[in-house]
């Protein structure tokens, strides 16, 4: 097999670094227990009763913040009938 000039091994790695794909860093949110969310209920704008009845309602005995501020919020918007 003839060789090809002007091509080296080493011009042949730095091309596939270039092209890795890039890792992404994913940040891991803390989880908190029901009991401990609903004793912080300044954070969601609402009253303590409020926070641990909407996680009861959805069945989470822990969730992270961003979790339980959305449950709470649909929960708070539920139509009561």
């Amino acid at each position: 097999m003839p060789e090809e000039k002007g091509t080296s091994v080493v011009g042949v790695v730095t091309q596939a670094k270039a092209t890795e794909p890039k890792k992404i860093t994913v940040s891991k949110e803390s989880v908190y227990s029901a009991e401990e969310l609903a004793n912080a209920p300044q954070m969601f704008g609402t009253r303590k009763e409020c926070v641990a009845a909407a996680l009861k309602f959805y069945g989470k005995k822990e969730a992270t913040v961003k979790e339980a501020q959305e449950l709470i919020r649909k929960f708070l918007g539920k139509e009561v009938k």
